[in-house]
């Protein structure tokens, strides 16, 4: 009996992504961060980003599926709280070769507190962009 694989190869690798992001990002409004796609697939997509000094993804949350930021380069904070308790605000420091899961319902709030853009790549599953994003009524 042989086994056949499927699999999935990003199309760029993630150091192009990260080096032609500005050519192949996309604005998503939502979070308010530009996105480039590196590995698109039905359970679980690969993106990369750049957030600029002093600047924030939207606090928001996801149902379903946990999110995993590996951070690159440069510096910053990731507050998390759940949904109706900002009064519970988690916040720790972020540098590059950081890497953190976000499970589902809780709210994350990506900083950059650095000079330098913070450069970092993220996996969740599809839907995290398309249908699976809330915003929480009274961020802190």
């Amino acid at each position: 009996m042989k086994l056949t694989a499927s699999f999935s190869a990003a199309p760029i690798s993630v150091c192009n992504a990260l080096e032609e992001m500005s050519s192949q990002a996309t604005e998503d409004p939502v979070a308010g961060i530009q996105i480039a796609p590196v590995l698109e697939s039905e359970g679980c997509s690969y993106y990369a980003t750049e957030i600029a000094s002093g600047k924030s993804v939207t606090p928001h949350y996801h149902s379903q599926g946990n999110e995993v930021y590996i951070i690159f380069s440069g510096s910053g904070a990731i507050k998390t709280w759940q949904p109706g308790l900002a009064e519970d605000i988690a916040e720790i420091q972020i540098k590059r070769g950081d890497i953190f899961n976000i499970p589902p319902g809780v709210v994350h709030h990506l900083i950059n507190t650095g000079t330098q853009p913070l450069v970092l790549l993220f996996a969740c599953p599809p839907e995290h962009l398309a249908t699976d994003r809330v915003i929480p009524s009274s961020p802190p």
